[in-house]
């Protein structure tokens, strides 16, 4: 059975509100992304603000992610202990974790919800795609 004239209309007005269903849904996801870079981006000036309490802490996490089993000795491993004891207290140093953990999540939040928003474009292309293929039958069928 063929469709009618009717049938391609209804499919037009059903691609036609999935188009901007599909577009209010990538404006909310854009709106989240800027979100959750303008908070990426706080974090960092926080660790930034904060320049000799982040190196101590950021060499500290180095130091423990290359080498987790190794036993440092002699005096490198004396001047970090020193530098790590006398000048970053365990409160920076909680304080500097935390805001690396938390921007760690942000920043895979923020590459999920960037898929997430590829993936809505690449559909919504398809619906306009689908929506000039059905339009273009219906001006087809009216000529």
């Amino acid at each position: 059975m063929a469709k009618s004239l009717d049938d391609y209309k209804s499919e037009k007005r059903s691609l036609e509100n999935q188009i901007a269903s599909r577009r209010s849904q990538n404006a909310r996801i854009s709106g989240e992304i800027s979100r959750l870079e303008a908070a990426y981006d706080k974090l960092g000036k926080i660790k930034r603000s904060n320049p000799d309490n982040a190196e101590k802490v950021r060499d500290n996490t180095k130091l423990s992610k290359v080498a987790g089993n190794v036993k440092w000795r002699g005096k490198y491993k004396d001047q970090f202990d020193n530098a790590m004891k006398d000048r970053a207290t365990p409160a920076a140093k909680d304080f500097f974790n935390s805001i690396d953990a938390m921007q760690d999540e942000i920043g895979r939040a923020l590459d999920r919800k960037r898929g997430e928003y590829n993936t809505g474009s690449a559909i919504l292309n398809g619906l306009n795609r689908a929506w000039n293929n059905v339009a273009g039958i219906i001006r087809n069928w009216v000529n």
